[in-house]
């Protein structure tokens, strides 16, 4: 097993390890992959002919890990080669094992006290702090990226691994609801009726109450509720939205992630919704006079504390 650590902003510093400082890196890697660690968004895919996974593949013996730097930092700066500052800075740690390859970027490494051998500090978290991730076991065909953003970054699939997505409903899925949400589903005419965000409302709709997307029935729903007159798919939606199959299973896993929210009430107090947006929009929560107000469905009733529904 192999691991190194480069620092990568303007310039590349790779960091010198002592043994110890392997041992905690390694368990660094061990917390962020683990198999249950469900914090971060994980996405299939598979390596493009320029992919430099696909190089190192071919050159294991002889490929050198700098590359991997390298080929970040190139992907972290502008066209004219200066930094993009909108990427945050950060490390690349990287741990090569005879048929296993994992990238973690950290982007905040105040997590991890380099004083004390890359021992992690009491405020680790894989639930707050920022990382991305790759993971490559053999298959140039299914090779696993991470990011605890809610969306997979640019920067980091496209312009340093060259990866291309391996379709799926979860895939699917979350590219609808980004693209959704990003105001690129829909073509260009769509986007400028004054009636926009109610056809974005529905949509919505459409995806939480139904198994499957299909761009034809959606299609069909906005003209049966008056909302559009386009009958023609390529006058409905965008070219970007051709990356999505035309019909798929959606995804539940997929609109749980996009749509879960946390709402922070007091320092030990905080309410869980798996749908925001659809509970919002049922009119589910509201605040008032300091207080916010939830309904709960008659079937939940009987699994509330019971000092909660005793009226003495």
């Amino acid at each position: 097993m192999e691991i190194r650590v480069f620092e990568i902003n303007d310039n590349i510093k790779e960091e010198t390890l002592e043994k110890l400082d392997k041992d905690n890196i390694k368990k660094i890697f061990d917390k962020i992959f683990q198999s249950k660690n469900m914090e971060h968004l994980k996405i299939s895919c598979y390596a493009n002919d320029d992919s430099i996974i696909r190089e190192y593949n071919t050159n294991r013996e002889t490929f050198k890990l700098k590359l991997l730097a390298e080929k970040l930092q190139a992907a972290e700066n502008k066209k004219d080669g200066t930094r993009n500052k909108q990427i945050t800075e950060g490390y690349l740690f990287v741990k090569h094992e005879k048929h296993r390859l994992f990238l973690l970027k950290l982007e905040n490494i105040e997590v991890v006290d380099k004083e004390k051998n890359y021992e992690m500090r009491n405020s680790f978290s894989i639930e707050a702090d920022y990382y991305k991730g790759c993971i490559f076991k053999n298959n140039i065909k299914d090779i696993t990226i991470i990011d605890k953003n809610k969306s997979i970054a640019k920067y980091w699939r496209e312009d340093f691994l060259s990866l291309s997505l391996n379709r799926d409903e979860y895939t699917n899925s979350t590219e609808l609801i980004e693209l959704l949400s990003g105001d690129d589903l829909f073509s260009n005419d769509i986007k400028q009726q004054s009636n926009f965000n109610d056809i974005k409302n529905r949509t919505e709709n459409f995806i939480f109450e139904n198994d499957t997307f299909d761009k034809t029935n959606l299609g069909n729903l906005l003209r049966t509720k008056k909302l559009i007159t386009q009958t023609d798919l390529k006058d409905i939606y965008s070219e970007k939205s051709k990356v999505l199959d035309t019909e798929f299973t959606l995804s539940k896993k997929a609109v749980k992630e996009k749509y879960k929210k946390t709402i922070r009430i007091s320092e030990d107090t905080k309410i869980c919704t798996d749908n925001y947006a659809k509970l919002f929009r049922r009119q589910g929560i509201k605040y008032e006079d300091g207080n916010i107000i939830l309904p709960v469905d008659d079937e939940l009733i009987s699994e509330l504390p019971k000092e909660l529904t005793n009226n003495d």
